[in-house]
């Protein structure tokens, strides 16, 4: 593979991240929306409280996994591209160690704060 094909592969992957990405922007808000209409409802019952739960807790799963994915598909293709001897592997190289990298440790912590906000909704009273 030449350097452009491995930069073009990196972009195709982080294109179809992107859209799980977006999928799991519009659950997160469908679950926020859940949690406020649990909290608000005064008929909500335990099950209500708990599915609702349950759902927050498989989109935060899920959201952590396409973070990962995306964190992968970056190392991978710096992997390839510094074992082929490319400039852009080096400095690329370098930015995979940064905090802020997609599937980092900020990013594990983001989606954790997310998770226990939304459970907190539900959990908490006034």
């Amino acid at each position: 593979m030449t350097e452009y094909q491995v930069l073009n592969l990196m972009q195709v992957g982080f294109i179809q991240n992107a859209m799980y990405f977006v999928g799991m922007v519009l659950m997160t808000w469908l679950g926020f929306r859940m949690c406020n209409n649990v909290r608000n409802n005064p008929n909500s019952n335990m099950a209500a409280k708990v599915f609702t739960s349950v759902y927050c807790l498989f989109v935060a799963a899920f959201m952590f996994q396409v973070n990962q994915i995306g964190g992968a598909i970056l190392a991978s293709n710096v992997d390839l591209l510094v074992a082929m001897g490319a400039a852009s592997g080096d400095r690329m190289a370098a930015y995979v160690d940064a905090p802020l990298i997609v599937g980092g440790g900020i990013q594990t912590l983001f989606v954790l704060f997310i998770l226990v906000f939304q459970l907190a909704i539900v959990w908490n009273k006034d």
